[in-house]
C-alpha cells in the first residue's frame, strides 16, 4: 500500500537550521538598519550641494571682500524655513564660508512708526479743501474718515494748487469703499502714486459721479525719508476650486506672504472677497483680511485693486472666497504673492566663484550675526552694493533628483540627468525586492512512501 503525505505536513514546526537562518537575517536587517539611521543622521547633518532646489552663483568677487546679495523669487519659492536656515554659501572648493542672512525672521534693521498729520478743510457736496501751506513733509497717502453710498466703489480725485485757480492732478492708487456682511472689506486710504510735496499748496479732493459723500476727518500719512525695497513678486496662477465660491493654493514654500495681487478680466463688476489661511491642511481656515477685487478702464490705463496687504501669519494654504453671496469673477482670479524679501551677506573666503544654495527641508541654521561680518562700527549692511545672482538650477521642493543626491558621497559632483538615473535604478531595485518578498515559495515535490 501507497501512503502520501503533503510535505507541509510534517514541516509546520521549523528545524534548528531554519531558525539558524532566521536569526542571521534578522542580525543582518538590525545592522542594516542600524547603517541607515546612522547614514541618515550624518546626511541630515551636512547637508550636499546638491540636494537644495535652488543654485545660484556669483562672479568676480574678490576674495576676502564682503558680498551682499538678494535672493530672487525663485530661490524665496523654494526656500522650507520662513528665516532662511535652509540657505548656504560655498566656494569653489565646496566649503561653508561665513554667512549672514537678513530679513525675514533674521535680523533687520529698525523700522520707524509711521507719521501722520491731521489737517482742517472746508468741505460741500461736491469737494473738500484743506491749506496745507504750513505742512514741509511728503505726504505717500491721504486717510478720509466720512460716509459714503456701501457696496460700491468711490473714486476720490487729489489735486493740489498754489492760487485756488489753478488745479494740478495727482495720481492716486485706487478707491475708497465699504461693502456690507461680516468683517467686510473697508478701504479709507487713498494712496498717492509718488510722495507729494504740499508745502506752499493747497489740497483739494472730489468724488465726481458720487452722491451723499461727507468727509468727516482727514488724514496725512507721512511718506518714509527712503523708499520702501522693491517687493519680491512671485506668480502663482489659478488655485483650486473649493465650493462654489473658493479657490484655494497650496504653497510649496516656507517664505513668508508680505501681500496678494487678485487680478480679474475687465468687464466683471467688483467682488468683495475673504482672504484666509492655514498653517497645515489638518487645520480649519482662520480670517487673515477682507479685499475687494475690481478692474475698470481709465484714461491713463485700466484701473485695477492695488496689492492687499496681509498679517504675518505661517501659510501652507491660502483660501479666497466671494463674500455676501456674491459669485467669483467669471473669468476667474489669478494671484501673485510678495514675498517677504531675504538677503544674503558673506565673507568671500577661498577661490571663487561662489555658489548660494537654497531649499532643503530639515536644514539646521549655519548663518552667523550680522556683526560678525561687518569690519567697522560705522559700516551697515546696505553699504555693501548689491551684486547680481546668476541662476544655476531652480527645481521643485521634494524633487526624485533631490532625494536621490542625498544618497550619493559629499565629495561627489552630481548632473540632474544622472541623479533621474539613479532614482530609476533605486526604484527599479525596490520593486525586485518587493516581488521577491512577495513571491510563494516553490511547491515540494509529495513523499511516497511503501508500506511495509
Amino acid at each position: 500500500m501507497v501512503v502520501r503525505r503533503r510535505w507541509f505536513a510534517r514541516e509546520i514546526r521549523p528545524s534548528a537550521r531554519e531558525i539558524i537562518e532566521m536569526a542571521r537575517w534578522a542580525t543582518v536587517c538590525s545592522l542594516l538598519q542600524a547603517t541607515l539611521a546612522t547614514g541618515a543622521e550624518s546626511l541630515a547633518a551636512i547637508p550636499r550641494v546638491s540636494e537644495f532646489a535652488w543654485l545660484g552663483t556669483v562672479a568676480g568677487v574678490e576674495s576676502g571682500s564682503l558680498v551682499r546679495i538678494a535672493l530672487p523669487a525663485d530661490a524665496l519659492t523654494r526656500l522650507q524655513s520662513r528665516a532662511g536656515h535652509d540657505v548656504r554659501v560655498l566656494n569653489a572648493a565646496g566649503d561653508v564660508i561665513p554667512f549672514a542672512v537678513t530679513g525675514g525672521n533674521g535680523p533687520v534693521r529698525q523700522r520707524h512708526a509711521v507719521q501722520t498729520r491731521s489737517f482742517s478743510f472746508t468741505s460741500t457736496a461736491t469737494q473738500a479743501i484743506a491749506d496745507l501751506r504750513a505742512e514741509v513733509q511728503l505726504l505717500a497717502a491721504l486717510d478720509i474718515k466720512g460716509a459714503w453710498h456701501r457696496n460700491t466703489l468711490v473714486h476720490m480725485q487729489v489735486a493740489v494748487s498754489d492760487n485756488l485757480q489753478d488745479w494740478t492732478p495727482v495720481p492716486v492708487k485706487g478707491p475708497v469703499y465699504r461693502f456690507d456682511g461680516a468683517e467686510p472689506p473697508v478701504n479709507t486710504v487713498v494712496e498717492l502714486q509718488e510722495p507729494l510735496s504740499v508745502e506752499g499748496r493747497y489740497l483739494r479732493i472730489t468724488w465726481p459721479g458720487h452722491t451723499g459723500v461727507k468727509l468727516a476727518s482727514l488724514t496725512g500719512r507721512v511718506a518714509g525719508l527712503r523708499p520702501p525695497e522693491p517687493a519680491v513678486r512671485a506668480e502663482l496662477g489659478a488655485g483650486v476650486t473649493d465650493g462654489t465660491s473658493g479657490l484655494v493654493w497650496s504653497l510649496p514654500f516656507a517664505t513668508p506672504l508680505s501681500a496678494v495681487h487678485l487680478q480679474m478680466l475687465p468687464g466683471d463688476e467688483p467682488v468683495p472677497l475673504r482672504i484666509s489661511a492655514r498653517a497645515d491642511p489638518a487645520q480649519p481656515w482662520k480670517l487673515l483680511t477682507s479685499t475687494v477685487v475690481y478692474r475698470y478702464d481709465l484714461p491713463g490705463g485700466p484701473g485695477r485693486n492695488p496689492p492687499q496687504a496681509l498679517p504675518d501669519a505661517q501659510i501652507a494654504q491660502l483660501r479666497i472666497e466671494a463674500g455676501n453671496g456674491v459669485p467669483l469673477p467669471a473669468g476667474g482670479l489669478r494671484l501673485a504673492a510678495e514675498l517677504a524679501p531675504l538677503q544674503v551677506l558673506f565673507l568671500a573666503t577661498g577661490k571663487g566663484p561662489y555658489t548660494v544654495a537654497a531649499g532643503r527641508a530639515g536644514t539646521v541654521q549655519a548663518a552667523v550675526e550680522v556683526e560678525s561680518l561687518i569690519p567697522g562700527p560705522a559700516m551697515v549692511p546696505d553699504i555693501v552694493p548689491l551684486r547680481p545672482v546668476k541662476q544655476l538650477r531652480a527645481v521643485l521642493p521634494g524633487a526624485p533628483q533631490l532625494w536621490a543626491a542625498s544618497l550619493m558621497p559629499a565629495h561627489w559632483t552630481v548632473r540632474g540627468p544622472v541623479l533621474w538615473a539613479l532614482f530609476l535604478v533605486a526604484l527599479a531595485v525596490a520593486m525586485a525586492a518587493m516581488f521577491a518578498l512577495l513571491r510563494p515559495p516553490a511547491a515540494k515535490p509529495v513523499d511516497t512512501l511503501q508500506s511495509q
